[in-house]
């Protein structure tokens, strides 16, 4: 077991660790200066090993709420993005004058999802980062919550994390939470319950997942999950591990066996089908053939007007679609349309050849490129 740790920890040069509100608070709904001190101490050993480093944080509702001290269980949205608000500052004053002591500068980076929805943004985010790192500056990254409505929120920091590890390369991903890791079974419920030491993402069965109600955080170990199967895609493991226990960062990078790893998929996607598998919003959907499902997921092939059954929704060119198994109705891929969702009603189940004489002009042979398409794991 340790050699499959070192397999995937020895060589790494960016991590991206991400820490929840259950393992900041001290159990009275307080942020614990003592378990920042350790991520900050634990940190700052990573650099001076030349491992760059990025730091996820949730807590500002709860350390906004040390001032207000009101149920956040029973808050709207409204008052719980004035905590945030109230929070952020306070949260960064902890962070900054923990780092202060092994003359660490740091910054911070309030991120909305719409971030990843335009190119343009997503490369300015990215090279921000990069240059901060170069910089030897930690960038402490959080969700901009006084801002953020419905349309544009990541729902929690577990995917936020995951689409900042992919936005820039990181080798690694921690999500630090307050139990040991993935269980078989609910560990709060279930006394028998074992750890799981590692698992790959071709193989979890999500049955065992189990979450509990969360009280100050969105997030459970369904999110932690999902995020670690989103990073997987771009060949980046994923740590689920305890951030209440003393150096367990120092710990992760000796190859103990603490947490749970969760393996890459062997398929690494790169290039521009990362940012098209990391955020864009799906505008409709696209049921398809055997044949099609096929040619796709065994061939490597591209999406054609003949293997389309049916069209859901209203999408323009250059729009992200999902792409459906018609006869399991599993989603399969994802990908850039190159017909709006009116045209592909008048073409679909034709052939290629067809396009032009349908629809007076054709912008491509193909309705998505392979080139445009990311292949979704299977649920």
């Amino acid at each position: 077991m340790k050699h499959v740790r070192k397999t995937y920890i020895d060589k790494i040069r960016r991590v991206v660790i991400k820490i929840g509100s259950k393992a900041l608070s001290n159990g009275k709904d307080k942020i614990s200066r003592k378990i920042i001190s350790n991520l900050v101490n634990s940190i700052s050993v990573l650099r001076k090993k030349n491992i760059e480093v990025i730091l996820i944080t949730s807590g500002a509702i709860l350390a906004g709420n040390e001032t207000l001290k009101i149920n956040i269980k029973n808050s709207n949205i409204i008052k719980k993005q004035v905590l945030s608000s109230l929070g952020q500052i306070k949260l960064m004053t902890m962070y900054s004058e923990a780092f202060k002591k092994s003359q660490t500068k740091v910054s911070q980076l309030l991120l909305t999802n719409d971030i990843f929805q335009d190119r343009k943004r997503f490369l300015n985010a990215r090279a921000t980062i990069l240059e901060l790192l170069k910089m030897k500056i930690i960038p402490i990254v959080n969700e901009n919550d006084t801002v953020s409505i419905d349309e544009i929120m990541f729902g929690d920091n577990d995917i936020l994390a995951s689409k900042v590890a992919a936005m820039i390369d990181s080798d690694l991903l921690i999500l630090l939470t307050d139990i040991d890791g993935l269980y078989n079974g609910n560990p709060k419920k279930n006394k028998s319950a074992k750890l799981l030491n590692y698992i790959t993402s071709e193989e979890f069965d999500r049955k065992v997942l189990a979450d509990t109600k969360e009280n100050i955080s969105a997030g459970g170990m369904t999110s932690k999950v999902d995020a670690a199967m989103n990073v997987s895609k771009f060949g980046i493991p994923t740590i689920i591990a305890n951030g209440m226990v003393n150096k367990v960062i120092d710990n992760i990078f000796s190859f103990k066996e603490i947490g749970t790893i969760i393996i890459p998929s062997k398929i690494s996607v790169k290039s521009k089908k990362r940012w098209i598998g990391l955020g864009l919003k799906t505008s409709g959907k696209i049921f398809i053939d055997s044949g099609a499902v096929n040619a796709i997921l065994k061939k490597g092939k591209s999406l054609l007007p003949s293997g389309i059954i049916n069209i859901n929704g209203n999408f323009e060119k250059g729009q992200q679609v999902a792409i459906f198994c018609d006869k399991t109705k599993k989603l399969i891929a994802k990908g850039l349309i190159s017909y709006s969702s009116i045209d592909l009603e008048k073409i679909s189940g034709k052939k290629s050849s067809q396009i032009e004489k349908i629809l007076g002009f054709k912008y491509s042979d193909e309705i998505i490129n392979r080139d445009n398409l990311i292949i979704e794991k299977l649920k």
